[in-house]
C-alpha cells in the first residue's frame, strides 16, 4: 500500500468514497503559492479561497487526468450527517501539466 494513501483509508475516504487504487503519477496542489495540499488533511475556507495551482509529474501528452475537489464527512468528522460534498470537478487535465496550467476551476 503506498503511503500517500493510507490517511484516505484511515478517514474512511477509500471504501466510502473512492475504491483502492495505486497511485500513478504524482500530483502536487498548492492554495496560495504556499499552501501544499496533503491527503487526509483539513482544509479551511480562508486558505482556499483561491483557485489551486495543480502540477502533475510523471504524465505524458496522451494522459488525462481528474481532479475532483469533496469532502467526505460534511459538516464534520464528529458528526458526518450529511456524507460526502462535492466542491469542484476538473476533468481533461494533460499529463504533462506544470504549474503555469491554468485550469477552469
Amino acid at each position: 500500500m503506498s503511503r500517500s494513501v493510507e490517511p484516505l483509508i484511515v478517514g474512511r475516504v477509500i471504501g466510502e468514497v473512492l475504491d483502492t487504487f495505486n497511485p500513478c503519477v504524482k500530483m502536487v496542489t498548492t492554495y496560495n503559492s504556499n499552501k501544499l495540499v496533503f491527503n487526509g488533511h483539513e482544509l479551511y475556507p480562508s486558505a482556499v479561497v483561491s483557485k489551486p495551482r495543480v502540477e502533475v509529474q510523471g504524465g505524458d501528452l496522451r494522459s488525462l487526468f481528474t481532479l475532483v475537489m469533496t469532502d467526505p464527512d460534511v459538516p464534520g468528522p464528529s458528526d458526518p450527517y450529511l456524507r460526502e460534498h462535492l466542491h469542484w470537478i476538473v476533468t481533461d487535465i494533460p499529463g504533462t501539466t506544470d504549474a503555469s496550467f491554468d485550469g477552469k476551476l
